[in-house]
């Protein structure tokens, strides 16, 4: 299966046949659930920086929406594939955790007047001069197409939860915001629908492409692996890849993720005690990690993202070490 999306991957980016609008990539995914798709790769002047997922639940009195797309461009494009559905009001927006693929489109909602939620992080993430370090080089990357975008915070924000009631048919529906631990950010959350077992898991799990491990705490996102599975959703709508359906379906995915976090863990604490630095980490860790699973070559972006993961992951680990002694 990994392999069938390499090689779509370089299909679609060498055919340049990138989407010219969200709506493109609209999929209906239950009876009120939909998604927009970005492409399994880095931010790239040409993909427009729609790299990761967005959804929207429609309900009676409104709609509900998962993350906002990496540009106020891509914001509006969402906005209007929303009103392509229903013209029910859109009350609340969703940021599963400040990265800028997920919250640079925010002013488009904020526009239309939509509550915005995310952790109190995203307030630690904008105070920090490295945040408009990184907008300006994504200005840089994306020229025109970042026109518009400004890095805003949420309207509100939680600790550790919140719940949304709307109504559908005759009944109100619970949605559960969570932050569950520290595992991609610092301030991840997911959404959680009790009633139909739906959970959006932001960047947590991953499907068809690696994961970043260089603003989180890889020993707790594992944690965070486990709690996911505890609660048995039915579907689980990542912030990138498609939509997981099926129990056994989703399993797989978490695991892989998992075992992906694990394998890079448990490789660079062994080439630490081997007396590797770093620079030496880095430069080897492509291919150990390749010695324990051969299939990590079929997966998007691994080559150039493995070893930034190395990077961040090696410090964590020493950290780690040296609170052992």
């Amino acid at each position: 299966m990994r392999a069938i999306l390499f090689l779509f991957l370089i299909i679609f980016a060498f055919g340049e046949e990138y989407p010219k609008h969200v709506k493109e990539t609209l999929r209906k995914i239950t009876d009120r659930v939909y998604g927009v798709f970005g492409v399994l790769e880095q931010v790239s002047y040409e993909n427009r920086g729609f790299i990761s997922n967005a959804y929207f639940y429609v309900a009676n009195d409104g709609v509900l929406v998962v993350d906002a797309l990496s540009t106020y461009k891509l914001g509006r494009e969402l906005v209007e594939t929303i009103r392509s559905v229903t013209d029910k009001p859109i009350r609340f927006l969703v940021i599963t955790h400040y990265h800028t693929d997920h919250f640079y489109g925010i002013k488009a909602f904020r526009e239309i007047g939509a509550e915005t939620i995310a952790h109190e992080h995203a307030f630690e993430y904008l105070s920090n001069p490295s945040s408009y370090n990184f907008f300006l080089s994504r200005k840089k990357l994306l020229k025109e197409h970042l026109e518009g975008t400004e890095l805003l915070p949420p309207s509100i924000s939680i600790t550790k939860s919140l719940n949304i009631y709307l109504r559908v048919d005759e009944d109100y529906r619970k949605f559960e915001v969570k932050h569950l631990c520290r595992a991609h950010t610092n301030g991840d959350i997911v959404i959680y629908i009790p009633d139909e077992k739906i959970l959006f898991s932001g960047d947590i799990v991953f499907d068809g492409r690696l994961p970043f491990l260089g603003s989180g705490n890889s020993k707790s996102w594992v944690k965070c692996l486990d709690e996911i599975l505890k609660m048995e959703p039915k579907i689980l709508l990542p912030g990138h890849g498609n939509p997981l359906i099926g129990k056994e379906k989703i399993k797989e995915a978490v695991s892989w993720t998992r075992k992906y976090i694990l394998d890079l863990r448990k490789t660079i604490r062994r080439l630490i005690e081997e007396g590797c630095d770093v620079d030496c980490v880095r430069e080897r860790i492509n291919e150990e990690l390749l010695k324990i699973d051969p299939s990590y070559a079929q997966v998007p972006v691994f080559f150039r993202v493995n070893p930034v993961n190395a990077y961040y992951v090696y410090f964590e680990i020493e950290n780690e070490m040296l609170l052992e002694e």
